[in-house]
């Protein structure tokens, strides 16, 4: 009988801790999130991309956030956060509020937004490449930042 009481204490707990309701589903931090995996590209490479580093600056203020990728031309930008493994369930309230406030707050230019592994993964690469060689040029970005959202508007 006391195995049955313990079982039942501890089923007990588990239940409440995991109908523990988060009403904000995505709110700033109180201080920018320090541990948050951001690579500012250098500014004095040729290819601007500061738009993109203050992207990635914006995105501190979210402790949801682990990882920010971002890059740009001229014309567009392609962003990619990664979330949380816990904020995973709410992921599709985060990715619209987030895409919300960077469409707002870079309205001049076209802005994809993605939480794809993937881009991520590619869009990581692609700022070390920009980073490490000086004399990427803009026709190569303009390319590589178009397969790139083609590959972000891909369903699997």
């Amino acid at each position: 009988m006391p195995v049955m009481k313990w079982l039942f204490i501890i089923i007990f707990i588990a239940v409440i801790a995991g109908c523990n309701t988060n009403e904000s589903v995505l709110e700033p931090a109180g201080t920018p999130n320090n541990d948050i995996n951001l690579m500012k590209i250098s500014k004095e490479n040729r290819l601007d991309q500061h738009i993109s580093n203050q992207a990635k600056d914006s995105m501190r203020k979210y402790a949801e956030i682990t990882t920010a990728k971002a890059v740009n031309t001229d014309q567009k930008m392609l962003m990619a956060v990664e979330v949380d493994h816990n904020e995973r369930f709410n992921l599709a309230k985060i990715r619209n509020q987030l895409q919300k406030e960077i469409e707002e707050q870079f309205s001049h230019i076209t802005v994809e937004f993605s939480t794809d592994k993937k881009i991520i993964i590619e869009l990581d690469k692609l700022e070390k490449q920009i980073q490490k060689d000086s004399t990427y040029s803009p026709q190569k970005l303009e390319k590589e930042l178009d397969k790139l959202i083609g590959l972000s508007k891909e369903q699997t």
